[in-house]
């Protein structure tokens, strides 16, 4: 017969055996967080619905975006890798937004100086971001994507960490790239691509927090058709056929190469006459049809945010600086998963996105029951004036009085 007090010993040694598990294995705390909105308070508004990322450059700004996703106080919080793009290269940076998604899982971060100086501002969030490393990519942990010559290579892995260069003359090349790499990852490629223009990058803006967020394929073409490099990509999607979306509108990408492209695959150009425009309609989007994939590990296709009711997340930027624009991807990559509107270049608020807010707005209703919006403002490019417009569009609803 066991006695009670064995038992009860015996339950206390197990307890105890299990917290000292929980206190070695939990992971160590990071640096402190130095991010722009708490260095620098004048730059962070705060309301009940949105709260402004900023530093006072767009390598603080960056930053800033980083730290809001993660904490990095403990190893569930910090990044599998850090994503170091070009500060001039804004189509190469669209193109990178791939390897943000898991399994790599990366905030976007700047070099300078023609790619070729690791700028203190991001040296100091890589090691306090200290990423984990990417498991099935032998542990990398920072990724320079795009025309970055092999001196940055030697002075982020002289910091420490290890280092995987996807080198590309171009943003055409880079996309061909980073397809065939994260095809090793992924085991398959991607049977969705987004299609942009580098003449006409501010047009794929919304695609590539997508892209963050969903981890589709992105191909490029130019005014004089398809090139070769992404040729040589939608091939390779053979016997498949790949399902296309064209972030251009007919005067960037004209109806031929539309119809060049469809040799490839189906096809469909986002509505949208401008950048702006085009990003609300994204916002609103979604396609749905054949599951792609063989039988033992096939899914369904379903592609855009397709969002037309509240209780969302969005994120406002000025596209008149894609440096404050295109990092926000990793607003949308994790966190409040949210998308991305436009100003217009002079920092107010399009017809186009006041009025696909007022659909989103939510309506007043009992506490327990009651659904919000939020929404982040990217960096300095959006004055103060319509942030708070864009503050009133996301908050709920008050009732209207009664007639007299």
């Amino acid at each position: 017969m066991v006695r009670p007090s064995l038992t009860l010993l015996a339950v206390a040694v197990l307890l105890a055996l299990g917290l000292a598990w929980i206190t070695l294995t939990w992971g160590g705390s990071g640096a402190p967080l130095t991010a722009a909105p708490n260095q620098n308070a004048e730059l962070m508004e705060l309301t009940g619905t949105t709260a402004r990322l900023s530093g006072q450059t767009h390598l603080r700004t960056a930053v800033a975006y980083a730290q809001a996703v993660y904490a990095a106080n403990q190893d569930p919080d910090r990044p599998g890798a850090v994503l170091l793009v070009r500060d001039d290269d804004p189509a190469a940076a669209i193109a990178a937004t791939r390897l943000q998604q898991v399994p790599v899982n990366a905030p976007m971060l700047f070099v300078t100086d023609g790619g070729t100086r690791v700028p203190d501002a991001t040296m100091d969030e890589l090691l306090r971001l200290n990423p984990k490393g990417v498991m099935v990519d032998n542990n990398v942990q920072v990724y320079l994507a795009g025309k970055i010559p092999e001196s940055v290579q030697q002075q982020v892995e002289k910091a420490g960490f290890r280092v995987r260069r996807l080198f590309a003359e171009n943003a055409v090349a880079l996309a061909e790239e980073l397809d065939e790499f994260l095809a090793v990852l992924k085991s398959n490629h991607s049977e969705e691509i987004l299609i942009a223009a580098p003449q006409a990058i501010d047009y794929a803006f919304a695609g590539a927090t997508w892209n963050a967020h969903h981890g589709s394929a992105l191909a490029f073409v130019t005014p004089d058709g398809v090139p070769p490099e992404t040729r040589r990509m939608l091939r390779r999607r053979a016997p498949s056929r790949a399902y296309l979306y064209l972030f251009a509108p007919p005067n960037v990408v004209s109806a031929s190469v539309a119809a060049e492209l469809s040799r490839y695959g189906h096809i469909q150009r986002i509505p949208g006459t401008t950048p702006q425009e085009m990003a609300v309609r994204w916002a609103a989007y979604r396609d749905e049809g054949r599951r792609l994939g063989w039988w033992f590990g096939e899914r369904a296709r379903r592609i855009g945010w397709g969002i037309t009711e509240p209780g969302h997340n969005a994120i406002l930027a000025n596209p008149a600086d894609w440096r404050e624009v295109v990092p926000t991807s990793v607003l949308s990559h994790l966190g409040k998963h949210a998308f991305l509107l436009l100003t217009n270049p002079d920092g107010t608020l399009p017809a186009s996105v006041r009025a696909y807010l007022q659909l989103l707005k939510p309506a007043r209703t009992h506490p327990s029951q009651q659904i919000f919006n939020f929404g982040w403002i990217a960096g300095q490019g959006v004055p103060a004036a319509t942030a708070r417009q864009f503050s009133d569009l996301l908050r709920v609803a008050e009732p209207s009085a009664p007639a007299p």
